[in-house]
Protein backbone atom coordinates (compact mmCIF):
# COMPACT_ATOMS: atom_id res chain seq x y z
CA UNK A 1 0.00 0.00 0.00
CA UNK A 2 0.99 3.23 -1.13
CA UNK A 3 0.30 6.11 1.14
CA UNK A 4 0.23 9.85 -0.06
CA UNK A 5 1.02 12.38 2.72
CA UNK A 6 -1.22 15.12 2.45
CA UNK A 7 -2.03 17.87 5.26
CA UNK A 8 -5.17 19.31 5.97
CA UNK A 9 -7.69 21.09 8.18
CA UNK A 10 -10.23 18.97 9.84
CA UNK A 11 -12.06 19.17 13.23
CA UNK A 12 -10.54 20.23 16.50
CA UNK A 13 -12.26 19.65 19.81
CA UNK A 14 -12.24 20.19 22.78
CA UNK A 15 -13.97 17.09 25.21
CA UNK A 16 -14.42 16.41 28.35
CA UNK A 17 -12.94 12.94 29.25
CA UNK A 18 -15.93 10.91 30.07
CA UNK A 19 -17.37 7.17 29.41
CA UNK A 20 -20.49 5.65 30.87
CA UNK A 21 -20.14 1.60 31.44
CA UNK A 22 -23.08 -0.68 31.54
CA UNK A 23 -23.69 0.28 34.75
CA UNK A 24 -24.25 3.58 34.29
CA UNK A 25 -23.10 5.14 37.55
CA UNK A 26 -20.35 7.30 37.87
CA UNK A 27 -18.12 7.18 40.82
CA UNK A 28 -14.28 6.24 41.77
CA UNK A 29 -12.91 3.13 42.99
CA UNK A 30 -9.52 2.80 45.23
CA UNK A 31 -9.34 -0.79 43.21
CA UNK A 32 -8.17 -1.93 39.56
CA UNK A 33 -10.80 -4.04 37.71
CA UNK A 34 -9.82 -7.43 38.61
CA UNK A 35 -10.21 -9.09 34.99
CA UNK A 36 -7.98 -7.12 33.44
CA UNK A 37 -4.76 -8.95 34.01
CA UNK A 38 -2.54 -9.02 30.26
CA UNK A 39 -5.49 -6.68 28.40
CA UNK A 40 -3.70 -4.32 26.08
CA UNK A 41 -6.34 -1.40 27.19
CA UNK A 42 -5.79 -2.21 30.83
CA UNK A 43 -3.63 0.82 32.11
CA UNK A 44 -6.13 3.13 30.23
CA UNK A 45 -9.04 1.43 31.58
CA UNK A 46 -7.93 1.93 34.67
CA UNK A 47 -6.95 5.17 34.22
CA UNK A 48 -10.57 6.22 33.10
CA UNK A 49 -12.11 5.06 36.56
CA UNK A 50 -8.98 6.21 38.83
CA UNK A 51 -9.96 9.79 37.23
CA UNK A 52 -13.91 8.50 38.50
CA UNK A 53 -15.03 8.86 34.87
CA UNK A 54 -15.89 5.02 34.19
CA UNK A 55 -17.10 1.87 36.19
CA UNK A 56 -17.65 -1.43 35.82
CA UNK A 57 -20.45 -3.84 35.55
CA UNK A 58 -19.37 -4.82 39.22
CA UNK A 59 -17.08 -2.46 41.65
CA UNK A 60 -14.36 -4.84 40.63
CA UNK A 61 -15.20 -6.26 37.00
CA UNK A 62 -14.93 -4.75 34.00
CA UNK A 63 -16.10 -7.20 31.81
CA UNK A 64 -13.69 -6.06 28.84
CA UNK A 65 -15.05 -8.48 26.11
CA UNK A 66 -18.82 -7.67 26.39
CA UNK A 67 -20.41 -6.02 23.09
CA UNK A 68 -21.39 -2.30 23.66
CA UNK A 69 -25.64 -1.80 22.84
CA UNK A 70 -26.44 1.50 20.86
CA UNK A 71 -27.93 2.64 24.42
CA UNK A 72 -24.68 2.14 26.36
CA UNK A 73 -22.55 3.65 23.14
CA UNK A 74 -24.34 6.65 22.78
CA UNK A 75 -24.34 7.47 26.22
CA UNK A 76 -20.65 7.01 26.34
CA UNK A 77 -20.26 9.30 23.62
CA UNK A 78 -22.71 11.92 24.49
CA UNK A 79 -21.07 12.18 28.00
CA UNK A 80 -17.33 11.57 26.38
CA UNK A 81 -17.88 14.26 24.35
CA UNK A 82 -20.31 17.07 26.85
CA UNK A 83 -22.23 17.26 24.55
CA UNK A 84 -25.39 19.42 25.80
CA UNK A 85 -29.21 19.80 25.23
CA UNK A 86 -29.89 21.90 22.86
CA UNK A 87 -33.92 22.10 23.44
CA UNK A 88 -34.69 20.91 27.33
CA UNK A 89 -38.56 20.30 25.92
CA UNK A 90 -37.41 17.51 23.13
CA UNK A 91 -38.52 14.09 23.56
CA UNK A 92 -37.29 11.15 22.55
CA UNK A 93 -40.30 10.12 19.88
CA UNK A 94 -39.54 13.27 18.43
CA UNK A 95 -36.39 11.49 17.10
CA UNK A 96 -36.74 7.85 17.47
CA UNK A 97 -39.35 5.18 17.21
CA UNK A 98 -37.76 2.49 19.58
CA UNK A 99 -36.54 4.89 22.56
CA UNK A 100 -38.56 4.84 25.19
CA UNK A 101 -39.12 8.41 26.67
CA UNK A 102 -38.31 7.47 30.29
CA UNK A 103 -35.29 4.88 29.67
CA UNK A 104 -32.12 5.49 31.37
CA UNK A 105 -30.75 6.31 27.50
CA UNK A 106 -33.33 8.28 26.26
CA UNK A 107 -31.62 11.40 27.44
CA UNK A 108 -28.56 10.29 25.76
CA UNK A 109 -30.44 10.01 22.66
CA UNK A 110 -32.00 13.40 22.64
CA UNK A 111 -28.89 14.86 22.78
CA UNK A 112 -27.06 12.87 20.23
CA UNK A 113 -29.73 13.94 17.63
CA UNK A 114 -29.37 17.46 18.23
CA UNK A 115 -25.77 17.49 18.19
CA UNK A 116 -26.17 16.27 14.59
CA UNK A 117 -24.71 12.31 15.37
CA UNK A 118 -26.60 10.29 12.87
CA UNK A 119 -28.59 7.75 14.77
CA UNK A 120 -31.21 6.10 12.91
CA UNK A 121 -34.29 6.91 13.59
CA UNK A 122 -35.95 3.13 13.54
CA UNK A 123 -32.57 2.31 15.56
CA UNK A 124 -33.22 -0.80 18.64
CA UNK A 125 -31.21 0.76 21.82
CA UNK A 126 -30.69 -3.01 22.83
CA UNK A 127 -28.62 -3.77 19.34
CA UNK A 128 -25.27 -4.02 19.45
CA UNK A 129 -22.71 -1.13 17.68
CA UNK A 130 -20.38 -2.36 15.61
CA UNK A 131 -16.88 -1.26 15.42
CA UNK A 132 -17.56 1.21 12.39
CA UNK A 133 -20.79 2.56 13.63
CA UNK A 134 -19.24 3.56 17.05
CA UNK A 135 -15.87 4.93 15.13
CA UNK A 136 -18.39 7.04 12.94
CA UNK A 137 -20.30 8.60 15.63
CA UNK A 138 -17.06 9.44 17.67
CA UNK A 139 -15.93 11.60 14.71
CA UNK A 140 -19.20 12.84 14.21
CA UNK A 141 -19.37 13.82 17.83
CA UNK A 142 -15.16 15.19 17.72
CA UNK A 143 -16.64 17.34 14.45
CA UNK A 144 -18.77 19.16 16.50
CA UNK A 145 -16.13 20.96 18.98
CA UNK A 146 -13.90 22.97 16.20
CA UNK A 147 -11.47 23.17 13.84
CA UNK A 148 -7.82 21.24 14.70
CA UNK A 149 -5.08 20.79 12.44
CA UNK A 150 -3.68 17.29 10.89
CA UNK A 151 -1.31 15.55 9.03
CA UNK A 152 -3.29 13.19 6.94
CA UNK A 153 -2.34 10.01 4.60
CA UNK A 154 -4.91 7.70 2.46
CA UNK A 155 -5.37 4.02 3.74
CA UNK A 156 -6.10 1.74 2.12
CA UNK A 157 -8.47 -0.48 4.41
CA UNK A 158 -9.33 -4.07 2.71
CA UNK A 159 -12.39 -5.00 4.30
CA UNK A 160 -14.08 -1.67 3.96
CA UNK A 161 -14.85 -1.34 -0.03
CA UNK A 162 -18.55 -1.39 0.89
CA UNK A 163 -19.05 1.08 3.62
CA UNK A 164 -21.37 4.40 3.24
CA UNK A 165 -18.45 6.94 1.89
CA UNK A 166 -19.22 8.98 4.98
CA UNK A 167 -18.17 6.15 7.33
CA UNK A 168 -15.28 5.40 5.40
CA UNK A 169 -14.31 9.15 5.75
CA UNK A 170 -15.06 9.27 9.24
CA UNK A 171 -12.56 6.28 9.86
CA UNK A 172 -9.56 7.93 7.30
CA UNK A 173 -9.89 10.71 10.15
CA UNK A 174 -9.49 8.57 13.11
CA UNK A 175 -6.75 6.28 11.57
CA UNK A 176 -4.74 9.08 10.75
CA UNK A 177 -5.36 10.73 14.26
CA UNK A 178 -4.24 7.35 15.57
CA UNK A 179 -7.27 6.88 17.58
CA UNK A 180 -8.15 3.28 15.60
CA UNK A 181 -5.75 1.37 13.99
CA UNK A 182 -5.44 -1.56 11.22
CA UNK A 183 -4.59 -5.11 11.57
CA UNK A 184 -1.06 -6.34 9.63
CA UNK A 185 -3.20 -7.25 6.41
CA UNK A 186 -5.00 -3.56 6.54
CA UNK A 187 -8.59 -5.19 7.57
CA UNK A 188 -10.52 -3.03 10.46
CA UNK A 189 -13.16 -5.55 10.90
CA UNK A 190 -16.18 -2.77 10.67
CA UNK A 191 -19.01 -5.16 10.99
CA UNK A 192 -17.68 -6.82 14.44
CA UNK A 193 -19.45 -5.76 17.07
CA UNK A 194 -17.44 -3.29 19.61
CA UNK A 195 -16.31 -4.63 22.98
CA UNK A 196 -16.18 -2.47 26.20
CA UNK A 197 -12.41 -2.45 26.07
CA UNK A 198 -12.40 -1.24 22.42
CA UNK A 199 -15.01 1.05 23.49
CA UNK A 200 -13.00 2.39 26.72
CA UNK A 201 -9.51 3.00 24.77
CA UNK A 202 -10.96 5.38 21.59
CA UNK A 203 -12.53 7.37 24.35
CA UNK A 204 -9.65 7.35 26.91
CA UNK A 205 -7.34 8.71 23.18
CA UNK A 206 -9.80 10.54 22.02
CA UNK A 207 -9.69 12.93 25.26
CA UNK A 208 -5.58 12.72 25.34
CA UNK A 209 -6.13 14.00 21.90
CA UNK A 210 -7.94 17.19 22.77
CA UNK A 211 -5.42 17.78 25.77
CA UNK A 212 -2.53 17.93 23.37
CA UNK A 213 -4.46 20.08 20.68
CA UNK A 214 -7.04 22.00 22.06
CA UNK A 215 -5.66 25.92 23.20
CA UNK A 216 -6.55 27.83 25.94
CA UNK A 217 -8.16 30.77 24.28
CA UNK A 218 -9.39 30.53 20.63
CA UNK A 219 -8.95 33.52 18.50
CA UNK A 220 -12.35 34.91 16.79
CA UNK A 221 -12.04 35.97 13.35
CA UNK A 222 -14.12 39.18 11.74
CA UNK A 223 -17.85 37.91 11.48
CA UNK A 224 -18.37 38.60 7.89
CA UNK A 225 -18.21 37.40 5.01
CA UNK A 226 -15.53 37.56 1.93
CA UNK A 227 -15.14 37.17 -1.50
CA UNK A 228 -12.42 35.49 -3.74
CA UNK A 229 -10.94 35.47 -6.84
CA UNK A 230 -10.03 31.89 -8.16
CA UNK A 231 -7.51 31.84 -10.80
CA UNK A 232 -6.25 28.30 -12.07
CA UNK A 233 -2.90 27.40 -14.18
CA UNK A 234 -1.90 23.93 -14.86
CA UNK A 235 0.76 22.76 -13.09
CA UNK A 236 0.90 19.14 -14.81
CA UNK A 237 -0.53 16.44 -16.69
CA UNK A 238 -4.32 16.40 -15.02
CA UNK A 239 -3.41 18.65 -12.54
CA UNK A 240 -4.25 22.38 -12.09
CA UNK A 241 -2.86 25.08 -9.29
CA UNK A 242 -5.59 26.74 -7.58
CA UNK A 243 -4.71 30.51 -6.56
CA UNK A 244 -7.13 31.71 -4.02
CA UNK A 245 -7.25 35.55 -3.32
CA UNK A 246 -9.15 37.75 -0.94
CA UNK A 247 -9.01 41.13 -1.46
CA UNK A 248 -9.91 44.39 1.18
CA UNK A 249 -8.43 42.56 4.33
CA UNK A 250 -7.90 45.19 7.02
CA UNK A 251 -4.05 44.86 7.22
CA UNK A 252 -1.41 43.40 6.04
CA UNK A 253 -1.36 40.64 9.02
CA UNK A 254 -4.88 38.94 7.91
CA UNK A 255 -3.99 35.65 6.16
CA UNK A 256 -6.42 33.39 3.60
CA UNK A 257 -6.40 29.61 4.13
CA UNK A 258 -8.75 26.72 2.75
CA UNK A 259 -10.27 24.67 5.41
CA UNK A 260 -11.66 21.83 3.48
CA UNK A 261 -12.36 20.98 -0.46
CA UNK A 262 -15.54 19.09 -1.45
CA UNK A 263 -15.89 17.50 -4.66
CA UNK A 264 -19.17 17.58 -5.95
CA UNK A 265 -20.74 14.65 -8.39
CA UNK A 266 -21.35 17.44 -11.20
CA UNK A 267 -17.21 18.13 -11.04
CA UNK A 268 -17.28 20.75 -9.04
CA UNK A 269 -14.62 21.24 -6.32
CA UNK A 270 -15.66 23.82 -3.75
CA UNK A 271 -12.93 25.18 -1.73
CA UNK A 272 -14.20 25.92 1.84
CA UNK A 273 -11.85 29.17 3.11
CA UNK A 274 -11.51 31.07 6.05
CA UNK A 275 -9.48 34.89 6.90
CA UNK A 276 -7.45 34.62 10.05
CA UNK A 277 -6.12 37.23 12.46
CA UNK A 278 -2.96 39.34 13.09
CA UNK A 279 -0.54 37.05 15.18
CA UNK A 280 -1.24 38.80 18.64
CA UNK A 281 2.05 41.24 19.04
CA UNK A 282 2.61 41.65 15.88
CA UNK A 283 3.56 44.69 13.72
CA UNK A 284 1.87 44.91 10.31
CA UNK A 285 1.46 47.64 7.46
CA UNK A 286 -2.26 49.38 8.39
CA UNK A 287 -2.72 49.25 4.50
CA UNK A 288 -5.70 47.30 2.82
CA UNK A 289 -4.36 44.39 1.60
CA UNK A 290 -4.67 40.80 0.17
CA UNK A 291 -3.89 37.00 0.53
CA UNK A 292 -3.35 34.36 -1.43
CA UNK A 293 -3.93 30.87 -0.50
CA UNK A 294 -2.78 27.53 -3.14
CA UNK A 295 -3.91 24.40 -3.52
CA UNK A 296 -4.54 22.04 -6.40
CA UNK A 297 -7.43 19.62 -7.72
CA UNK A 298 -7.55 17.23 -10.68
CA UNK A 299 -7.81 19.27 -13.74
CA UNK A 300 -11.15 18.29 -14.96
CA UNK A 301 -12.57 20.43 -12.04
CA UNK A 302 -14.09 23.61 -12.45
CA UNK A 303 -13.14 25.31 -9.12
CA UNK A 304 -15.68 27.67 -6.42
CA UNK A 305 -15.22 29.27 -3.72
CA UNK A 306 -17.23 29.59 -0.20
CA UNK A 307 -16.29 31.64 2.77
CA UNK A 308 -16.79 30.29 6.33
CA UNK A 309 -16.22 31.57 9.62
CA UNK A 310 -13.69 30.01 11.84
CA UNK A 311 -12.75 29.87 15.33
CA UNK A 312 -9.23 28.77 15.16
CA UNK A 313 -5.86 30.97 14.04
CA UNK A 314 -4.71 28.72 10.76
CA UNK A 315 -0.61 29.06 10.99
CA UNK A 316 -0.20 26.98 7.67
CA UNK A 317 -1.77 29.01 4.65
CA UNK A 318 -1.74 26.25 2.73
CA UNK A 319 -4.33 23.85 4.55
CA UNK A 320 -3.81 20.67 2.75
CA UNK A 321 -6.95 18.21 2.42
CA UNK A 322 -7.14 14.43 2.25
CA UNK A 323 -7.81 12.40 -0.78
CA UNK A 324 -11.10 10.49 -0.33
CA UNK A 325 -11.90 7.86 -3.20
CA UNK A 326 -10.42 8.90 -6.34
CA UNK A 327 -10.24 12.66 -5.56
CA UNK A 328 -8.86 14.89 -3.11
CA UNK A 329 -11.08 16.49 -0.63
CA UNK A 330 -9.29 19.13 1.23
CA UNK A 331 -6.44 21.06 0.14
CA UNK A 332 -2.71 20.08 -2.20
CA UNK A 333 0.64 21.56 -1.04
CA UNK A 334 2.05 19.94 -4.23
CA UNK A 335 0.81 18.73 -7.34
CA UNK A 336 2.53 15.43 -6.95
CA UNK A 337 0.16 14.48 -4.40
CA UNK A 338 -2.52 14.45 -7.06
CA UNK A 339 -0.26 12.43 -9.63
CA UNK A 340 -0.39 8.23 -8.77
CA UNK A 341 2.70 7.01 -8.46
Amino acid sequence: MKNKKIKFNTTKTAIACGILAASLSFGTSALAFTDLSGNPAEAKINALQASGVINGVTHDLFAPKSKVTYAQGIQMIVNAFDLRLNDKQSNASHYLTKVAEKAWYSKAFIIAQQNGLSVDKMVNPNDTMTRAQFAHLVHQALMTKGNFPVTLMFFNISDGEKLPQDVSNSLQTLLNLKLISLSDDDNFRPNEAITRSEAAVLIYDASEFAKKIVPEKDIVTPTKSYEAIVALEKAAVGVNKVSLTVDNLPNSGYTTSINRIEFGKDLTATLYFNINQPDPGQMNLQVISKSTAVTYVPSNYKVVAKYETSSVVVTDPFSLLLPYGEAPTTPIKNPEDLIAK
